[in-house]
């Protein structure tokens, strides 16, 4: 039909002349219609096989199209992907590494997610979601928890504090100082508590928050001095703001969730590798415990 010859025809699919003449009477016979009238050693498409025609085009457009699904899937350049988080990593980190990974595969609709450590791992044992970030122990039957990053907890002071002028936090230079802690159900609360026992040390303990972001805006506020997870302060002005490290290191970790009975989809593994990304040039791939 492209060509107009059977010898054409033959030499464009490098096959010989006859089984070209061979494959068109088993497509006639195949379909019961006559596709060509034979006149004067050439062969004239009849009406029925320019309609025959007309469908082949068709299911070769959608042979393409498979073809481009499957390129596209291969690549994570479309489908979707849904992520539940725990605050500390979704408010200000997250939102991050979504903003790189859509610049890299923008066809991909990405759902964010922030709730407790419990209900992400819920959410998770439920296939409600792909990935899952949460503190680790958190456990359901189907659901791997496994052990991401630990990263050093930063002390966190209102901008002009007598304090912002130290490279480097230790437990004493906080003695009788306005604390922020977070609540006393979370465990990184236990550690941080246990630093300051551990060294004697008094503060001032006054005010609560579950969340780092608000134990931060406390800071920016003036309510007193903290020491959290250094995620939390990303978006946070310097000039309302500085952050220190914090000697001796009270490392604030948080945990991959992924479903046992289904395995992670390039998208989501396309994720990870930004994410990945992200954490080591912002801590350092030190802080990384999956790799």
């Amino acid at each position: 039909m492209l060509t107009g010859t059977v010898t054409a025809a033959a030499e464009r699919l490098r096959v010989s002349q006859p089984a070209v003449s061979r494959l068109l009477s088993l497509l006639e016979a195949k379909t019961g219609l006559a596709l060509f009238t034979r006149s004067k050693q050439r062969l004239q498409p009849t009406p029925e096989a320019w309609l025959f025609m007309r469908e082949v085009e068709r299911a070769f457009v959608g042979l393409d199209k498979l073809d481009r699904a499957a390129q596209n899937i291969r690549n994570a350049a479309t489908g979707s992907l849904r992520i539940a988080s725990i605050p500390v990593v979704g408010f200000s980190f997250l939102p991050r590494v979504i903003a790189r990974y859509r610049t890299l595969h923008p066809d991909v609709a990405v759902t964010l997610q922030t709730r407790s450590s419990t209900t992400v791992s819920e959410w998770m044992s439920a296939a409600n979601f792909d990935l899952g970030f949460a503190v680790p122990g958190v456990e359901q039957s189907n659901v791997q928890n496994t052990p991401y990053a630990a990263i050093p907890g930063v002390c966190v002071l209102p901008a002009g504090h007598r304090l912002a002028v130290k490279s480097v936090i230790e437990p004493k230079d906080l003695e009788g100082e306005e604390f922020i802690s977070l609540d006393p159900t979370d465990a990184n609360r236990v550690l941080v508590d246990k630093v300051f026992q551990e060294a004697d040390v008094r503060r001032r303990l006054h005010v609560e928050a579950p969340y780092a972001l608000v134990v931060a805006n406390l800071v920016c506020n003036g309510a007193g001095v903290s020491l959290i997870n250094p995620l939390s302060v990303l978006t946070i002005s310097k000039e309302l703001l500085v952050s220190r490290p914090f000697r001796p290191n009270v490392p604030f970790g948080f945990s991959l969730l992924t479903r046992k009975d289904m395995p992670l989809s390039l998208a989501g593994r396309r994720f990870l590798d930004v994410m990945r990304s992200e954490i080591a040039a912002l801590f350092g791939e030190e802080v990384l415990l999956s790799r």
